[in-house]
């Protein structure tokens, strides 16, 4: 995001408002702590199910890198239910980063996000009701909410990022073949 990389979070941090006005905030991170872990690796496997262009890429370098980026979701949903504030998302950056060079499929990612965001929105429900600090309905409406903002937000910085790297790399690779036929 040009300018200010906090400003576009301001529909997420209302719903972060609200989690905290309702008491998910922060009664539900100790239930998400207790369950980070398992809920990494079925974030991976339902992508790597779902999203075919993971497990076939071909780059040795892709799967790892998915789960690495479960786990940093997970441990950022985890921080933001603790009381964190919402920030720059500078991991969602990096990974845009690193698909973009490896010419990794933008659609892919973003399949990849929405997959997450029906696993996540039931990770987050479900320690919010295990926490015990609101209704069902208030809990389910609530994370609803922070879900689909938090898919928006990502999905927002790695595409922006990923053009943005992906014009950058084309830009270089441009000019070093001028460079190249100027020399030839």
């Amino acid at each position: 995001m040009p300018g200010d990389r906090h400003s576009g979070h301001a529909a997420l941090r209302r719903t972060l408002e609200r989690l905290a006005e309702i008491g998910i905030i922060p009664a539900a991170a100790e239930p998400l702590e207790r369950s980070m872990l398992k809920m990494t690796g079925m974030l991976r496997d339902a992508v790597l199910a779902e999203v075919p262009a993971f497990s076939n890429s071909g780059n040795p370098d892709v799967v790892p890198e998915l789960a690495r980026q479960a786990r940093e979701h997970i441990d950022e949903i985890r921080r933001l239910f603790a009381g964190g504030e919402a920030q720059g998302f500078d991991f969602v950056r990096v990974h845009a980063h690193r698909r973009a060079a490896q010419r990794f499929p933008l659609e892919a990612i973003l399949h990849a996000y929405r997959c997450g965001h029906r696993i996540l929105s039931h990770w987050m429900r479900d320690a919010a009701l295990a926490a015990g600090c609101c209704s069902l309905e208030d809990a389910v409406s609530a994370v609803a909410d922070f879900a689909i903002e938090y898919t928006d937000t990502i999905s927002s910085i790695v595409t922006a990022e990923y053009v943005d790297h992906t014009r950058a790399l084309a830009e270089a690779d441009g000019i070093a073949a001028a460079s190249s036929s100027t020399f030839s």
